[in-house]
């Protein structure tokens, strides 16, 4: 994960030569340097490469390695070079490669890739530039790092894993440019601020290597139109971004406010704030492979000013794209950008930014609440009555089945059951995605399977109708699929398409949802009463991260987004599923109904205004090793969700997961108002509720965390907790206490150790107050009580007068 814990910035595109550009004109507020080749010594030596795995072989001056059509060996070669910084500069790293016949879709695995060692001791690792697959000429990956802290050492991997084929690597170069006085690196950018800080748009020709030029109304090629409002306290603009040159670009449109850094702090996320640091860039971020390679979790950027004040720049999630937001101490801004393609099929992009002021004493968590009053409607909760999920097994078979909490099913198998015992049902989807299977003999590659998908087609077979037309293209024109053996499906998994405006009588998403399924399933004649729609795998994991497709492209309503490097326009998955969803949304809403969705928030969190109930399976315990879902993804999800349910699925080795394991999840999702569910090792086998030598084990354990569970999360998560602790390892949340609802604070000790914290109130104190985990008084004094917790351990404190 890139928030939090990065201690450098990573580039992996390519770039000119290492220079400041002549020109800079009065438009110009940041002239973009050029890296690439430079003076700078090789710090790579020729006869220092190790080889790794069988087939690799040096050939003249490149290394070739050889996977044949196996797809479990690891390849390449590899270089450990000692840097021994006495201070942070910046390296760059680049190589060469050509291949024959690759399989799959282009990752990390066929890649340049740098693992850093810092002075320190820490590690950085992961840093990549993909090659495309299938089969091409050579082809330059280049990988920048702006590190935050001296580098001790940089392996570099020329690698080849998971993929079947051959490959040649050569040309590969190691150096560390020295950059000019005044240069910052912006937005992963590295840039000479040209004048101070002015508030306004900026944009910046990506393809080209440009400046980030102030835009009022034009800039070369562009037109932009920006429209005010005002909601809730919180100015608005709806902004229109067109092309007038007919030709395809890749550019970051991009709004500032000036903020000195002088006295000003970061808000990373609602538990931790952070005094900015001269020079230095803040923004809480995850990888994708898009656009310049970061994608935004929270829909907002938040600081607190050095004269008192809360700022915050952002997006509204109805109007999603491409996105970061930040802080810059370097040029005193706070900014969104956004990453955008326009293409002679659509080329114009339309974005919604919010700004807002807040009182910064409760930092983050302020700004969240100002967020949430802005968008009252993206957070709407509809689930009031809440619970545990059960995936696709039957409640009625589970003996004793109200001793569990469940209130959520997956699968409508027994509709009518669940309708008389209170269940929330919901029926399955899944976009992106179309599983085909294959004979176990045919050959797992491209060709073959799309030979099969048009056999299905000529059978009939509804989802492979819908292939020609919404199958993504990759970056050469061809179909992508995975090969991949499950429980559930042998054979290939093809990157779909989903959003509902491709043309077509028979495409994927009219295969998922249609007036005839919806009559089916919700009209006069249906056989039971459905709750909703649930969508599997919402944010997509195994569909490749950008669709290339040009007869896609004019059927997005979201704005395209560019690839990494070699700037081609195209579609970022993360909208397709935000279009699928929307479309099945509004009709099901229109009912009366409940949408349910499985995966997320994750990354994208323009989903969760969409849903009722959210929800993801996870394994906190893989390999037997205790690893559970760290604060910074709990409050995440929490705040995306707000009121509403998030479930979780425990999918591991039940052999390997004792009650004291089962407690320490319970206890967990307990702090942060979450229901802890169970479903199966592999998704699909050994289902925990149809082992009743688990589920009865575990009965005394559901029955004493689950209404716990319920009875903090349905009166509404409350992100200004007017609670805190005096132990930061201690973290307190607040449920309930507006609105007539009743009050409760969770405490919870997310370490390993017994820690006693004080816990004061920054209001009145209740007559009598009780931890209704252990069913004891809590004595307030000075409107403050002591808690001495075991590791791992929680309290739940009511505040009921």
């Amino acid at each position: 994960m890139v928030h939090r814990r990065a201690f450098a910035v990573v580039l992996a595109f390519t770039f000119p030569a290492f220079a400041i550009p002549a020109r800079a004109d009065a438009l110009t507020s940041k002239a973009v340097l050029r890296l690439g080749s430079d003076e700078s010594a090789n710090l790579l030596s020729d006869d220092r490469w190790r080889t790794e795995g069988p087939g690799v072989r040096r050939e003249g001056d490149a290394f070739v390695c050889d996977g044949g059509a196996a797809t479990g060996k690891r390849l390449g070669v590899l270089q450990r070079v000692e840097l021994n910084q006495p201070e942070p500069r910046p390296i760059v790293a680049a190589a060469w490669s050509k291949a024959e016949g690759v399989s799959g879709s282009a990752d990390d695995d066929y890649s340049l890739y740098l693992d850093l060692t810092f002075a320190d001791g820490t590690e950085l690792w992961g840093q990549t530039a993909d090659f495309r697959v299938g089969t091409h000429d050579w082809q330059e990956a280049q990988v920048a790092v702006f590190p935050e802290k001296p580098i001790k050492s940089v392996t570099v991997n020329l690698l080849l894993r998971r993929h079947a084929g051959r490959v040649s690597f050569r040309g590969a170069t190691l150096r560390s440019p020295t950059l000019p006085a005044g240069a910052v690196l912006f937005d992963g950018v590295p840039v000479v601020p040209k004048g101070p800080a002015v508030e306004g748009f900026q944009v910046r020709d990506v393809a080209s290597g440009g400046d980030y030029v102030r835009i009022g109304e034009e800039a070369p090629g562009l037109k932009l139109e920006a429209r005010p409002a005002i909601r809730a306290g919180v100015e608005l603009q709806d902004v229109t971004i067109r092309d007038t040159t007919g030709k395809d670009r890749a550019i970051t449109l991009l709004y500032a406010l000036p903020i000195p850094p002088a006295g000003a702090s970061w808000l990373d996320d609602p538990r931790t704030t952070r005094p900015v640091a001269a020079g230095r860039e803040y923004v809480h971020a995850r990888p994708t492979r898009a656009g310049s390679g970061r994608l935004s979790t929270y829909p907002f950027a938040a600081v607190a000013t050095g004269d008192g004040k809360g700022a915050a720049i952002g997006l509204d999630m109805a109007f999603p794209a491409l996105y970061r937001a930040g802080y810059h101490a370097g040029t005193g801004e706070l900014w969104i950008a956004f990453d955008l393609g326009l293409t002679p099929e659509k080329p114009e992009a339309h974005v919604r930014i919010c700004r807002f002021g807040f009182d910064p004493s409760w930092g983050f968590r302020a700004a969240l609440d100002s967020y949430y009053k802005a968008f009252p409607d993206a957070f709407t909760r509809r689930v009031k009555e809440q619970g545990l999920w059960m995936p696709f097994a039957k409640i009625s078979a589970v003996p004793g089945w109200e001793d569990f909490g469940f209130r959520i099913k997956e699968g409508n198998d027994e509709t009518a059951w669940d309708d008389a015992h209170g269940i929330l049902t919901f029926r399955y989807t899944e976009p992106l995605t179309w599983w085909m299977p294959m004979k176990k003999d045919a050959p797992r590659t491209i060709p073959a399977a799309v030979a099969e998908a048009k056999r299905l087609a000529e059978q009939g077979r509804r989802e492979a109708r819908a292939f020609a037309s919404s199958v993504y293209h990759d970056a050469d024109g061809n179909p992508p699929a995975l090969f991949r053996d499950e429980p559930w499906n042998h054979g290939a998994v093809w990157s779909m398409n989903s959003m509902p405006g491709l043309s077509g009588e028979h495409t994927d998403f009219r295969t998922k949802w249609n007036p005839a399924i919806k009559e089916r399933l919700y009209g006069e004649k249906r056989k039971g009463d459905l709750d909703g729609e649930y969508v599997d795998s919402s944010e997509g994991y195994v569909t490749d991260e950008l669709d290339y497709r040009r007869d896609h492209f004019a059927a997005a309503d979201t704005p395209l987004t560019f690839a990494p490097g070699s700037f081609k326009p195209a579609i970022f998955r993360g909208l397709i599923a935000f279009e699928y969803v929307r479309a099945i949304e509004r009709d099901v809403h229109a009912m009366g109904r409940l949408m349910m969705a499985n995966a997320t928030p994750d990354r994208l969190c323009w989903l969760a205004p969409l849903l009722d109930v959210m929800g993801t399976e996870t394994d906190w315990n893989h390999g037997g090793r205790w690893r559970p879902m760290d604060d910074a993804d709990m409050l995440y999800r929490r705040a995306l969700c707000k009121g509403k349910p998030f479930c979780f699925l425990q999918n591991t080795d039940f052999a390997k997961f004792p009650p004291e394991l089962v407690e320490r999840y319970m206890k967990r999702s307990l702090a942060y108002g979450f229901f802890p569910g169970f479903f199966s090792q592999n998704a699909s086998e050994g289902h925990y509720f149809t082992r009743p030598e688990l589920y009865d084990r575990d009965r005394p354990l559901f029955r004493k965390y689950v209404p716990l569970c319920r009875r903090v999360a349905e009166p509404g998560w409350e992100p200004i907790t007017r609670a805190r602790s005096s132990d930061p390892e201690v973290h307190v949340e607040r449920f309930g206490g507006e609105g007539g609802e009743p009050a409760y604070l969770t405490v919870f000790n997310d370490s390993r150790e017994r820690r006693t914290a004080t816990i004061r109130l920054e209001r009145t104190p209740p007559a009598s107050s009780r931890d209704l985990v252990r069913d004891l008084p809590i004595a307030w004094k000075d409107g403050a009580a002591s808690l001495t917790l075991d590791g791992e351990d929680v309290a739940v404190i009511s505040l009921d007068r």
